[in-house]
């Protein structure tokens, strides 16, 4: 049995809705994406110097193989061995640290002029 008496309590009010979260501005957006491709190239730039120690490297070995093939006695020249040496020593590695460097430059600023560019404004949003 229920007393009269007691005050009943009351009613629940429903939960307050959850406020939308408005997504970032283009502008935001462009910032952000910007300084992260700015971000990702400069790991790259830092591994350059390891690209370069690693192409001298493998030039130094080249140069022993055309070493080994400038003295291969002139019967083994058209052999397979010839053939062999001549295609290790026709791959044209001296210059690729340089490229992909001078790409990474390239790539780098057209990045920063993405990052540092005058935005046009929205409608009250950017």
């Amino acid at each position: 049995m229920t007393d009269i008496n007691q005050p009943t309590p009351p009613p629940e009010s429903p939960p307050a809705k959850p406020k939308r979260k408005r997504p970032p501005s283009r502008a935001q957006r462009w910032a952000d994406a910007s300084g992260a491709a700015l971000a990702a190239l400069q790991e790259i730039a830092n591994h350059l110097d390891d690209l370069d120690n690693a192409a001298s490297e493998l030039r130094s070995v080249q140069e022993e193989y055309e070493e080994w093939k400038d003295n291969l006695p002139e019967n083994l020249a058209s052999s397979a061995l010839g053939e062999k040496l001549e295609e290790v020593c026709n791959l044209e590695i001296e210059d690729a640290a340089q490229q992909v460097r001078d790409a990474v430059e390239e790539v780098q600023g057209k990045f920063e002029e993405a990052n540092e560019i005058d935005l046009p404004q929205g409608f009250g949003r950017d």
